[in-house]
Order: structure tokens, then sequence, then C-alpha cells
């Protein structure tokens, strides 16, 4: 058993981001040696996910490819329809699992760890993790999803800790980042075109709202002006505004209608996909033009962002490198 390889990126991820021949550009982050192992070889190690407890060896192994079997199939459609729209609250506690054991389950989660705990000491720890994880899957469920789509040449990249966190309205500030922290948004990749965005509610609430008010608002001074009174012409552009700045969100957040990432969307994903790295980040496409240029104005992006555990039980990550430089 401790002799198997066992991932912590899952198969079914790296397998989206394969070439054409089924394996996937790796960038070491430390080298800049570009290799290109198959799926079953990348991010992944003999016994990773078993563990000495108590004289005993644990395995997670199935337990974790079981979180995996149920979300595959939710995923696959998610990303063939580039679409959120037709997703049950079933197939969304399955993705939330998912997101909510792949957030601790890496490598760089471990590593990260401030006082570098040996597997041993680990153990226990990850079992804690492993207990609680309900307590994150249903924050990650409560919150409004949207799935970015790529329309354009870029594409994005999957780092060796796939689930990345930064602060919507000050995201150089890397610290104390967590699914309940205020304010803080969370990202996944799913294949080079579709990644998934899951804002904190205190962000997607109030946007919400305000487009319904300017609908609410449009609405009513359309009846106002078509029963003859004069005026409204200032209210009318006001709410016209709203709504033509808050629909593609809105859209993505309720109707699950796919939001089409900018440039600098893609830009700012794959850089957060450099900030969490540990090792390594992957690609369909042999080019880390991007990625490198990272690495090279920001050496320190290089070592493991640490991981301070706040509550045992809230699972709150912490890098204390800041975006930007």
């Amino acid at each position: 058993m401790s002799d198997e390889n066992q991932h912590w990126v899952p198969k079914l991820l790296l397998k989206k981001f394969a070439d054409t021949d089924g394996r996937v550009f790796r960038l070491d982050i430390h080298s800049n040696a570009v290799t290109k192992p198959p799926p079953r070889n990348a991010a992944s190690g003999p016994g990773f996910n078993n563990f000495d407890i108590e004289g005993q060896v644990v395995s997670f192994e199935e337990r974790l490819e079981k979180v995996e079997t149920k979300a595959a199939p939710v995923l696959k459609r998610i990303i063939e329809a580039q679409s959120l729209a037709r997703l049950s609250s079933v197939d969304r506690k399955k993705v939330a699992e998912f997101v909510a054991a792949q957030s601790f389950r890496t490598e760089a989660f471990y590593k990260g760890l401030e006082n570098n705990p040996s597997r041993k000491d680990f153990g226990p720890l990850f079992t804690q993790l492993w207990d609680s994880s309900f307590i994150l899957s249903a924050r990650i469920e409560a919150r409004h999803w949207a799935l970015m789509v790529i329309e354009h040449d870029d594409l994005f990249h999957l780092g060796d800790q796939p689930v990345v966190l930064q602060r919507t309205f000050d995201p150089r500030n890397g610290t104390n980042l967590g699914f309940d922290v205020k304010g803080v948004e969370a990202f996944m990749p799913l294949c080079p075109t579709c990644a998934l965005y899951m804002p904190c509610r205190s962000v997607s609430d109030p946007l919400i709202a305000s487009y319904e008010a300017a609908l609410e608002l449009h609405r009513t001074v359309r009846t106002v002006v078509m029963r003859g009174f004069g005026g409204g012409s200032s209210e009318l552009a006001t709410a016209q505004d709203a709504i033509r700045r808050g629909d593609p969100l809105y859209q993505a957040y309720t109707a699950g209608v796919p939001l089409k990432a900018k440039p600098e969307n893609v830009e700012n994903l794959n850089y957060l996909q450099c900030n969490w790295a540990h090792a390594a980040v992957y690609s369909n496409r042999r080019d880390f033009t991007f990625a490198r240029k990272v690495f090279s104005e920001n050496p320190h992006y290089r070592s493991t962002p640490t991981t301070r555990l706040l509550q045992a039980t809230a699972l709150v990550p912490e890098t204390p490198d800041t975006l930007g430089g």
C-alpha cells in the first residue's frame, strides 16, 4: 500500500490539461525545466495519502477517490456545456466537497505548514481536517458560483495547489486568507478554458441586490413615462447603466450563464496559480512565458506559501506573499 503512487492533484484535473498525446507539460518552478509526464505520474508520490497514526497505516486514498468519483461526471458536464446552468443542489454539493478536499490535500498545503510537522505528526492533523471538511464544503456550497470561460487565445494554467484565494478588493493583501474570511474569493481551474469562481457572499449579495434594485427602478420609471408623465430620463439612464454593468455577473451568479474571462482575469488567475504553487505549474502547451516572468519578477514565489490553521475546524490557509511583487 505505502509504495503505490498517490496524487495530491487528482488525475481527473491533470487530464483536462493534457496535450493531444495525453501528457501534460510541467514547469519546475525551481529549475524552470519543462518536462511532459503522463497524468498518472504528475503531482503525486509514493503513499502520499497514507499516514502512520498510532502505529497503524491509515490510508485516505480510497476516501479521496470517492470524492473524486462523485464530482468527476459533474465537472465533465460543466466543462462540456461551459455552463453552471443545469447544476442541481446535489451536483453543487459534490463539487463543493471536491473543492474542500482539494484545498488541503496537496503537498503545498503540507509543506507550507509553519511548524513543519513530520508525516507522523501530520497524520492526526489530516484526520481532523478530513473529519471537519464538511464545514468547509458547506461554506463553499453556500457561495454564489460563476464559470469563467475563455473565448480568446489565452489559457488557464494549473498549479499544484489548484484552489487559490485572494481578497476581492485588496488582492495585494495575501494574509489570513480562508473561505470563512469576509471578502475573500476563491478560484479553481477546471480545464485550459474554464475556471470556477467562488466569491464571498459579502461581494456577490450586494451586486445581486443592486442589479435587482436597478431593474425595479427601470420598470417603475418606464411605467411612469408610458402613462404620460414627464421627466425620468436621468433615473432611466442610471438604471440602464447599472443593469448593463451588472448583467454579466448577475446572470453568472443566478442563472449559471458563463462569464467571459477577460485577458486580465486570465492573467490574475494564472498569477495566483504561480503564487500558490509548491513545485510545479501544468499546462497543455509548452509555452510558460507568463509563468517564467512571474517567478523571475517575484523569486520569493518559488518558496512554498505558508499555511496557518487559525482554527483547526476552519481550514484557514494563509499566504504572506502579496500579489504584484
